[in-house]
């Protein structure tokens, strides 16, 4: 039988554990961080390794597997669904993935209405892995690619505060379920956090140097809201503005082109996981720069996007670079 339990924190204080067992929904409240012991979590049983076992961790996407195997490093297996270039929105699950939930004690979501396959997979697969929305939690911004993503905008990544979230969920549901590591788990978790904190600062600073009225881009498709809203830019239009899979109009693409000549946008942000043909088009319409950016998966070897941290330093330097 498939457990779900999804776990709220909004960074460090803890809020609500919903378990889900079959048809019942027990709920257990969890206490505040003051309150929060190393490794205790009620409703969260640690499990039983055996001598030389690992606890096993599934990661939907490789952008919160990265943040896992920091955090986890080499006291778990891990294994992420998504490789290099796979788009969240259109990931098909494999038979050995589907296995591989099946045998896991924890798999953890980016949530936010991402991940469209996971129940599905889940109730597939069987087992009984406990299911974490590391975004749960997080004060989470409408969506603006309303045909995509009904409710919230799942791209919470692209704000170094929610990322650090993410690192309190994982580092404690962790240490709950493998409490003889627990230590580890806390210490790893706190040297990526000084390093999030690091990032976060930086990309302030970046951003400030790029002129008041330069601070409007236009991206493949409407992902970088919690950037704009926490770093202080603005994001004007997108070439997908429902979704990727969603063709825009022509009048559509005519609006966004008036948009860039009107504001005087230098550059269109691509993606590597959407396909840029009608962002060169509208690029080469407009005479501005065609700027590929990484969004919902790290890049590969050489990319300079090869972690969480790299990605968002390379986008940032992207945009500012472009934006000045």
């Amino acid at each position: 039988m498939h457990t779900r339990m999804h776990i709220t924190w909004l960074l460090a204080a803890v809020a609500i554990l919903t378990f889900a067992a079959g048809g019942c929904q027990p709920r257990a409240t969890l206490p505040t961080a003051g309150e929060q012991g190393t490794g205790d979590m009620p409703g969260l049983p640690a499990v039983t390794l055996g001598e030389g076992k690992k606890l096993q961790v599934i990661a939907t996407t490789n952008l919160v597997g990265d943040v896992v195997s920091l955090v986890g490093g080499d006291r778990i297996a891990l294994t992420t669904l998504m490789g290099v270039g796979v788009d969240p929105h259109s990931y098909v699950p494999t038979p050995a993935h589907t296995a591989a939930v099946h045998d896991a004690h924890v798999v953890f979501a980016n949530g936010a209405g991402l991940e469209a396959f996971l129940e599905e997979m889940l109730d597939s697969a069987g087992g009984d892995a406990v299911e974490i929305d590391v975004s749960a939690g997080l004060e989470l911004r409408e969506a603006e690619d309303k045909e995509e993503h009904k409710g919230a905008d799942p791209h919470v990544w692209f704000d170094v505060q929610n990322v650090i979230g993410w690192v309190e969920t994982i580092q404690h549901t962790l240490s709950a379920l493998d409490p003889a590591n627990a230590e580890g788990y806390e210490a790893s978790a706190g040297a990526y956090v000084r390093e999030l904190e690091a990032l976060d600062a930086w990309i302030v600073e970046r951003v400030a140097t790029i002129p008041q009225a330069n601070l409007k881009f236009v991206t493949n498709h409407p992902a970088f809201g919690y950037f704009a809203d926490r770093y202080g830019v603005e994001q004007v239009g997108a070439v997908y503005p429902i979704s990727p899979a969603s063709e825009p109009s022509a009048q559509d693409i005519a609006k966004l082109e008036g948009v860039i000549r009107t504001y005087g946008v230098p550059a269109v942000f691509t993606e590597s996981t959407v396909n840029p043909k009608l962002a060169d088009q509208v690029a080469r319409d407009t005479g501005v720069k065609l700027i590929p950016l990484y969004t919902g998966s790290l890049g590969g070897p050489g990319s300079g996007a090869e972690s969480y941290i790299a990605l968002m330093r390379y986008d940032v330097n992207a945009i500012v670079d472009a934006l000045q």
